[in-house]
């Protein structure tokens, strides 16, 4: 889609970047599970793993509810961000410093995906997209629930961890 003409126009080009955006990062997620070594850190990334499978169903779902095909483009911001934590992945550090970082990492990409859900609810309810709306919306609710949890287990174990290591 070259041109965005409409709401329309400007809903169908954010879906196909949020379905870029997960699909990204449920490959990124390979390695923040691999990289992990805190048991519960491992368990929420796999977990949202599952959830992310699920949320790229839900956004094929509204494409085909709206006649949108996926695209070839990358999102750059989520690009952007899985390339910095591949960046950090490969510097020398403790495990407790890598599982703080890996936190800080992915509650960044958590908090762009909450960006992009948010206006998406909103355009689809404008839109009067009704069944869009609630996927987005229940989409929405998990990634609000993944950073909430991440951020509990920075303030409950992960970050006291790395802190004793200064």
């Amino acid at each position: 889609m070259n041109q965005l003409n409409s709401m329309q126009d400007l809903l169908m080009h954010d879906v196909q970047m949020m379905h870029s955006a997960e699909t990204q990062a449920l490959e990124g997620m390979t390695a923040m599970i691999q990289s992990a070594s805190d048991p519960k850190l491992k368990a929420a990334f796999e977990k949202h793993g599952v959830e992310t499978q699920q949320q790229i169903a839900r956004l094929e779902q509204i494409m085909t509810m709206m006649d949108i095909k996926p695209t070839r483009e990358a999102n750059s911001a989520v690009k952007g961000l899985i390339s910095d934590t591949e960046k950090l992945l490969r510097k020398d550090s403790s495990p407790e410093i890598l599982d703080a970082m890996l936190i800080a990492a992915a509650q960044k990409i958590e908090h762009y995906e909450i960006a992009c859900y948010g206006t998406a609810v909103r355009m689809t309810e404008d839109l009067g997209l009704t069944q869009a709306a609630e996927l987005l919306r229940q989409t929405l609710e998990e990634e609000k629930k993944t950073d909430k949890l991440l951020t509990d287990l920075a303030e409950a174990r992960v970050n006291t961890k790395a802190e004793q290591k200064l």
